[in-house]
């Protein structure tokens, strides 16, 4: 069938077409059609990717760079460019050089002059340099020349010989942090300049009172307002850099924690997070939030002031002697003060913080199986339930106001306090004439420029110990060891024959679980169907799945022509399987998109051919838009089962593999779909390697041989026909 009438069908009757067509939808088409040379975009950085990928030695880099690419993004930028490479395995530097002062080590490497021309150095004899011109396109040969630039010099990050390496340790987010040292380094140098500032209107206020006051008319004002003007008028310029500055590194850490952490979870093997509610594992990602909070709120540019309270203490000692004891005691007083209460209130809020976590959860649950709850006439029981929920947080959010509040009075009670007392023993001092009047007033000014952020800071302990479990949260989940990623493998599975061997297989969830599985074994020949049966809860899905490369046996050995998994990428042996999982997802996109999540690199014969293996290809043409139809959401709900799971098999035909994994493709099927699935089933028959859960006889009819499996061991193995009869034995 001819794939151009096929897109063009998708939008003959209709004017909603896209306004442009994307950088990264554009380099794909060009990898998918083997039209690389024919690829041409305006931005020169776009430009630089293959040949600069080439010269670093990245020899399979379609599949992987596609995945890397910015979606949605009409061209590519420098930081984009430079993202990529970073996903795909090469960090990046810049240096400011002249081209002449480049070495030789440092190749090959991106070059940016002063005048903005966008260059790949690949490498250089004597002092001619082999480049490619990003603005032309072609390769040429320059001169080593004075001309100036920035250099972005690349560090190859995968591991060898196969292996993963996690060496973050404890320590991966102050590393992250580190990356902006020399930012922080400004921020601390404003805030030096801002405090000194501040010094300035204290003792202007003083020289106001002592000197031009007294001396009635004085030609000195004009000039000493004129002075303070600017000096307020530069304060305002550097806490306005200073904020630019802060929420530009508070906007990018946020960025690279949250794309990190996602992508460390993505990566992680099934087992890590399959098993915890998504509840669960919504509210541990949401306690991130309080690292952006902290950079982006009013806590990061107060914990920059609080080191600078020596100073303005040192400035009182100067203006008022003893009088700078009062700050240091209010400072002891807080430290007394909260070391007991401090734990008492921080149990408080944790009490409330699970309490509003427990009613979330049971939010969601209310959402997603709302129709039940009335289908079982549940409302009130439910209802109840929810209520004593509520009760709980509210009365835990009440005593953690309680103890908040208590905190608020006690630091406002000792900021008056040390006012008075400043006061107080100021004026004897003024009386007795140890002080002028002007330096009261200053040293009055001074001692709340202190005490404010110390306060602050004492009644924002609750932010920074969330502060702390956060970062200590996000420490422990990148230390975790991630799976193998594509392109580091010493083996690839690209001719597989589908020949699978289970060699007494054993495998748990937990170590105080039982065994999910225990010494299954059983061959499958190359073109073979099998059937996997049992009653719930015999070790199916966990079988498939393990035969998928979602777990790994504890146990025995498992082989794909005769290569043990444990010595293979993970990635890459479930990009060599096609896998349809038994509770069909179909995720916010068209139908296309969905389709290419098994491979990016699908042409649309690739999307064709897999939706008519999967009987789907006629229904999927019926639609207005054909491929580009969009689902997912709340769309996916109004499609028919038998649809959706075809859709979902189509999705794994897309991946062209020797081995399909089927865990119970009859799930939730009506009549009809069932015989259209039963008939899908025997065209494939022969072409692929088929393990298929089912508990129908229809589809367990159809198979080679059957396993029966039960309590995670095979009780048989053999005929189709005997294994039905012992499992109608079982039923009876």
């Amino acid at each position: 069938m001819n794939v151009t009438n096929i897109n063009t069908a998708a939008y003959e009757d209709t004017e909603d077409k896209p306004p442009f067509v994307p950088f990264s939808e554009r380099l794909a088409e060009a990898l998918r059609n083997d039209k690389l040379d024919e690829f041409h975009d305006d931005s020169p950085y776009a430009s630089c990717i293959i040949p600069l990928l080439k010269e670093l030695g990245w020899h399979n880099y379609a599949r992987e760079l596609l995945e890397a690419l910015p979606h949605f993004s009409d061209q590519l930028d420098l930081i984009d460019l430079r993202n990529i490479l970073v996903t795909i395995g090469y960090n990046s530097s810049p240096k400011k050089l002249r081209l002449q002062n480049i070495k030789p080590e440092l190749y090959p490497c991106l070059f940016i002059t002063d005048e903005e021309e966008v260059h790949v150095l690949l490498n250089r004899e004597n002092n001619n340099i082999s480049s490619f011109n990003a603005q032309t396109g072609k390769y040429e040969t320059i001169k080593s020349t004075d001309v100036g630039g920035t250099a972005y010099v690349f560090t190859d990050t995968h591991p060898s010989h196969g292996m993963t390496i996690n060496d973050a340790g404890d320590t991966w987010f102050y590393k992250l942090v580190s990356r902006f040292k020399h930012l922080i380094v400004h921020l601390l140098a404003m805030t030096c300049l801002i405090n000194l500032v501040a010094l300035a209107v204290p003792l202007f206020i003083m020289v106001i009172y002592d000197k031009v006051i007294g001396a009635k008319p004085s030609e000195t004002l004009p000039y000493l307002i004129a002075g303070v003007a600017v000096l307020l008028v530069a304060d305002l310029i550097l806490r306005y850099l200073r904020a630019q500055l802060l929420g530009s590194i508070a906007g990018r850490i946020d960025y690279l924690i949250g794309t990190e952490t996602f992508r460390q979870l993505l990566f992680l093997p099934p087992v890590f997070t399959e098993r915890s509610t998504v509840a669960s594992q919504l509210s541990r990602l949401k306690q991130f939030d309080s690292v952006r909070d902290f950079f982006t709120g009013p806590n990061a540019a107060m914990t920059l002031e609080i080191p600078f309270a020596i100073l303005f203490i040192s400035v009182i000692a100067l203006l008022a002697g003893w009088l700078a004891l009062i700050p240091v005691a209010v400072i002891l007083i807080y430290i007394v003060f909260g070391s007991f209460w401090l734990p008492h209130t921080s149990s408080t809020v944790l009490q409330s913080g699970v309490a509003k976590t427990n009613k979330q959860r049971m939010l969601m649950q209310s959402m997603d199986g709302r129709d039940e709850i009335k289908a079982i006439g549940g409302e009130s029981v439910w209802w109840e339930r929810f209520r004593e929920t509520s009760g709980d947080s509210v009365m835990a959010s009440y005593k953690t106001f309680i103890a908040s509040s208590v905190l608020n009075s006690i630091s406002q009670t000792l900021m008056t306090l040390a006012g008075a007392a400043t006061i107080g023993f100021g004026t004897i001092m003024v009386i007795d004439g140890d002080m002028t009047i002007g330096a009261l007033i200053a040293t009055m000014a001074l001692i709340w420029r202190v005490l404010s952020p110390l306060q602050s800071a004492f009644l924002s302990y609750f932010k920074f110990q969330q502060l702390g479990k956060s970062i200590k949260q996000i420490n422990q989940l990148m230390n975790l060891k991630v799976e193998q990623h594509s392109g580091q493998s010493s083996l690839l599975l690209s001719q597989l024959e589908g020949r699978i061997n289970i060699d007494r297989v054993s495998f748990r969830y937990g170590p105080e679980e039982d065994p999910a599985l225990l010494g299954v074994s059983f061959d499958v020949k190359p073109g073979e169907m099998i059937a996997i049966c049992g009653n719930t809860g015999a070790g199916k899905s966990t079988l498939i799945k393990l035969i998928a490369g979602m777990y790994r046996p504890q146990a025995g050995s498992f082989s794909i022509d005769d290569l043990d998994i444990r010595q293979l990428n993970a990635m890459d042996l479930r990009r060599a399987i096609s896998y349809v999982p038994q509770v069909t997802h179909i995720f916010h996109g068209t139908i296309a998109q969905n389709m290419r999540l098994n491979n990016v690199l699908a042409t649309d014969g690739d999307l064709c051919r897999a939706a008519e293996e999967a009987g789907v290809l006629e229904d999927i043409i019926s639609l207005p838009k054909g491929f580009e139809t969009r689902v997912g959401d709340n769309t996916a709900d109004h499609l028919p089962p038998g649809f959706l799971r075809a859709l979902s098999m189509a999705r794994a035909f897309v991946n062209p593999a020797k081995i399909l994994l089927l865990d119970e493709p009859g799930a939730s099927l009506d009549d009809v779909s069932d015989q259209r699935l039963i008939k899908q089933l025997k065209k494939l028959k022969g072409k692929h390697t088929i393990i298929m859960v089912s508990h129908r006889p229809s589809h367990i009819k159809i198979a080679d041989k059957a396993v029966l499996m039960e309590h995670g061991m095979v009780k048989f193995t053999g005929d189709t026909d005997t294994v039905i009869n012992m499992m109608l034995e079982n039923i009876s």
